[in-house]
């Protein structure tokens, strides 16, 4: 049975249970902060367990995608460990209990699936009397086994430890993979911790209690069911594979891999934990970035760049030199594109995105060597050898180098890492740079006081900018308070507001809160879990709960605004009309004073290409077609060839935003009424954002006419300083340019022969190597291609045999070597110079007659060149 028909079937039977099926949510939670990744089931039904949800149902069922990472360091040793898989789960909120439940699950594992109850047992925990007795009218009691919190209560060991919430026992299914995988002839229950022989397919959570301080388990009012069957598991139980990694969900990505490294994959053997990690950490990539998050250095950006480079540092193992892991997004889209079309309609973006990320880690690696082996081979000898945390940190700091990786690499040579040090470094980092406002409004608290009591936002800022609203709730700092007088900062909540809030890409509106004898400026609108905070200062009056207040938005900024955002619409339209359908968006802003658009291209746009981009923007401008928007099913809107950003997260009804009958995008934001509203549309500036992404900045409207007198000003007072019209401009800067390059190549040409002058002196200061001469010197103000010349005559005129030569130019370090051509299969400039630059902290080398190398720091030039000596000493001696 495939895995796709597992799945399928799982929710087919629970449909047929009185269940509504659901699509998974995406692997980035929209409402829940405390979380970076989904990680079950059941955390897009978080408000229904806790009975605060709006869901016109009951039961649910899903099969949810989920990342975890705790478990990151087993991936690939064991054979079920993984951060992507995929959690079948049926959900009662308030419903259904344990009755239903139990017989449920053993019905759809004996029935659906066929699989043999003799090979399957079942745990309850130890004080769950009532699912024990459920499930012994069901199977026989010998195959029934009590367990205690920290294997049968959800979270574990929650009565004693916590933490406090929603909680309770739970009744796992176990599938007897036979004694062959047991930890002795004698036969073992599912709880035992020295073997796998059996394996966990299903865990049934009943949630009854509400943990509270002290251990207290409050019975909660409404009992729910939350479920989870590992779909990877099953599948493997199913088709009688001794691992995960020998499914159909793996297979075509394992095949990729034995086809681009040339290796196969084995069962048992040196790179079998390698081909796995890749495996998984291919998927785990996919379908993160394909949830709109990309590689960084925080939060779950940082999670994602820490699996591809994992997976980047196996490839090396395997023999990979160059970015290849890109290339197994599509074997991914193969394996699972039939559930989750996104990661096939989206490869060649993710794919991108991948190769940037292991180009830059390539990029990162090289730059690092040179201080990684400073500080190795200061070790050397040392007890106990650990590598510096302040060195440790600069790296992570100066060039990127994440500490995991650093420790990864550290690790195959037997050398720790000093992490309390980075630690500490890094947490005083953070203090200075990145902490949080004391009075963040999206954190829990202010939230978890106004949500049981105050109702979400209704937004009717489509169709006016001004309203009458009830103040509901005033935050202050990190407080829900009962007032706020004049001079206040505060975060207003209303009951309803014509004010935008910041999402989408469009920055939130500003404008003014006017009540009775209350005054409260606006400067931001933003929203998290349906509530709109009005941010500003009280100017006047005490602003209090319950008082009613005109709410004004700022008319002349809204409508700069919305000429951008229509702006962004038209753009891309134009991007994917110029450069070709592979035009995705990648990013964007809309402010009152620009737009910023970013989007998927493989190279930059020339002037040809954004000259046609910005024309064709403004003739569909001046068309003056109308804006228009309905909300429709997902489903109708994807019929019709609606664009979306992939980033973004979308519902079953969806906001259709369209231009004319050309440009058709899901879009939440405000807009103006026809195109020709936008009035002169002009790109400012085109350039990269990371690889595979580039970025428009354009300006509209008055913007856009201040932007072309401003250019205007700047020609002509060019103009005046070079004395000529304006319209013969550019051949007066070419003919200047033409000057100052001939001024230049005859400067170049007095300093090279004044080099090669210099170098008929050098001679006299040779060194005897051997039966060789040899000169190392170190030079005043020279350019690598001075001492490129000056070596050229040492070696081919005055037959030195090898020379070696270094400066300090405009600040920059430069060694370079030469070896007389004759000696070029007995020394090697290009080693002679790896080893001058391990001195510098720096890498080196070039070819065998001709090599070179730098750095950062100009104090290391001397021990280069005495690295250089005791080479050529050594060589030629």
């Amino acid at each position: 049975m495939k895995a796709s028909e597992i799945r399928a079937r799982y929710l087919k039977f629970f449909e047929k249970k009185g269940h509504t099926i659901e699509k998974s949510d995406s692997l980035v939670p929209e409402n829940d902060p405390t979380v970076l990744f989904t990680g079950a089931g059941m955390n897009q039904f978080k408000d229904m367990f806790l009975g605060k949800g709006n869901k016109p149902y009951r039961r649910a069922t899903t099969s949810q995608k989920c990342l975890r990472t705790g478990d990151l360091d087993n991936v690939g040793k064991t054979p079920s460990h993984h951060t992507f898989f995929e959690m079948l789960g049926n959900f009662s909120f308030g419903d259904y209990f344990k009755a239903e439940a139990i017989p449920w699950a053993w019905e759809f594992c004996t029935r659906e699936l066929a699989i043999d109850p003799a090979r399957l047992t079942v745990t309850v925990y130890e004080d769950d009397q009532e699912a024990y007795d459920i499930w012994a009218k069901i199977i026989p009691k010998e195959k029934l086994f009590r367990g205690d919190a920290k294997d049968n209560f959800w979270p574990a060991n929650a009565p004693k430890d916590g933490p406090n919430g929603p909680c309770g026992p739970c009744s796992e299914i176990y599938f007897d993979r036979g004694a062959k995988y047991g930890c002795s002839t004698t036969d073992c229950g599912p709880l035992c911790p020295k073997c796998k022989r059996h394996i966990e397919i299903w865990n049934l959570v009943f949630t009854q209690f509400d943990r509270q301080d002290g251990g207290v388990l409050a019975p909660l009012k409404n009992k729910n069911i939350d479920t989870g069957m590992g779909l990877e598991r099953t599948v493997a139980t199913l088709q009688g594979v001794p691992t995960n990694f020998d499914t159909d969900l793996f297979a075509p990505i394992i095949r990729r891999i034995e086809d681009i490294t040339g290796k196969q994959y084995l069962q048992e053997g040196p790179d079998t934990p390698r081909f796995r990690r890749i495996a998984d950490h291919a998927r785990a990539m996919t379908f993160v970035i394909g949830d709109g998050v990309t590689p960084g250095n925080e939060g779950r950006e940082y999670v994602l760049r820490r699996i591809i480079r994992r997976a980047a540092d196996d490839g090396k193992r395997l023999g990979m030199r160059d970015a290849w892991l890109y290339r197994l997004v599509p074997a991914v889209g193969e394996a699972m594109g039939d559930q989750y079309p996104e990661i096939v309609e989206r490869r060649e973006n993710i794919a991108r995105i991948v190769k940037a990320e292991e180009e830059q880690y390539a990029a990162t690696l090289e730059a690092a060597q040179g201080i990684i082996e400073r500080e190795v081979t200061r070790l050397k000898g040392a007890k106990g050898r650990t590598f510096s945390g302040d060195v440790a940190f600069d790296l992570h700091q100066t060039h990127g180098l994440p500490i995991d990786q650093l420790t990864e690499i550290l690790k195959e040579r037997e050398i720790a890492t000093d992490r309390k040090r980075y630690d500490e470094l890094m947490e005083d980092h953070r203090k200075k740079s990145a902490a949080q406002a004391a009075g963040d409004v999206f954190s829990l608290g202010p939230l978890g006081k106004i949500k049981p009591t105050v109702a979400t936002t209704k937004f009717c800022g489509y169709d006016a900018m001004q309203g009458t609203a009830t103040v509901k709730a005033i935050i202050v700092g990190n407080d829900v308070v009962d007032g706020a007088g004049a001079e206040t900062a505060v975060r207003v909540v209303l009951d309803q507001t014509p004010f935008y809030a910041e999402s989408g890409g469009q920055v939130g509106d500003a404008g003014v809160l006017r009540g009775d004898g209350v005054e409260v400026r606006i400067e931001e609108t933003k929203k998290t879990e349906g509530y709109w905070l009005h941010g500003g200062k009280v100017v006047r009056g005490t602003l209090r709960p319950g008082l009613k207040v005109e709410a004004q938005v700022d008319v002349d900024r809204r409508w700069a605004i919305m000429r951008n955002h229509t702006g962004t619409h038209i753009l891309h339209n134009a991007l994917r009309t110029v450069l070709g359908k592979h035009v995705e968006q990648a990013g964007s802003l809309v402010a009152p004073d620009r737009l910023r658009f970013d989007f998927s291209h493989f190279q930059a746009l020339t002037r040809d290409e954004v000259r046609r981009i910005e024309t064709y923007v403004n003739e569909r401008i001046m068309e003056n077609a109308p804006v228009t928007w309905r909300e429709m099913p997902m489903s109708e809107a994807k019929n019709l060839g609606a664009l979306m950003f992939f980033q973004d997260k979308y519902g079953d009804v969806v906001r259709l935003v369209s231009v004319g009958d050309w440009s058709r995008e899901l879009c939440g934001g405000t807009h103006v009424p026809s195109a020709g509203t936008i009035g002169y549309f002009h790109v400012v500036s085109e350039g990269s954002v990371a690889g595979g992404t580039r970025r428009i900045e354009a300006v509209t409207g008055a913007g856009a006419v201040a932007q072309a007198l401003q250019s205007e000003d700047r020609v002509a007072a060019a103009a005046t300083l070079l004395n000529t019209p304006p319209a013969k401009l550019a051949d007066r800067i070419q003919e200047l340019l033409d000057e100052v390059h001939a001024l230049r190549r005859e400067h170049e040409k007095a300093r090279r022969a004044a080099a090669a002058d210099e170098a008929g002196g050098l001679s006299a200061k040779a060194f005897q190597a051997g039966p060789e001469k040899a000169v190392v010197e170190l030079l005043k103000d020279k350019s690598a291609d001075d001492l490129r010349s000056m070596i050229d005559r040492l070696v081919k005129e005055q037959k030195i045999a090898v020379a070696a030569l270094g400066s300090v130019f405009e600040e920059k370090p430069v060694l370079v070597v030469g070896v007389r051509q004759d000696l070029t299969a007995k020394l090697d400039a290009g080693a002679i110079a790896k080893e001058a630059g391990k001195a510098m902290g720096a890498g080196g080398g070039g070819k065998r007659d001709l090599a070179q190398c730098g750095g950062k720091d100009a104090s290391r030039v001397p021990a280069g060149l005495d690295a250089a000596r005791a080479a050529i000493a050594r060589l030629l001696g």
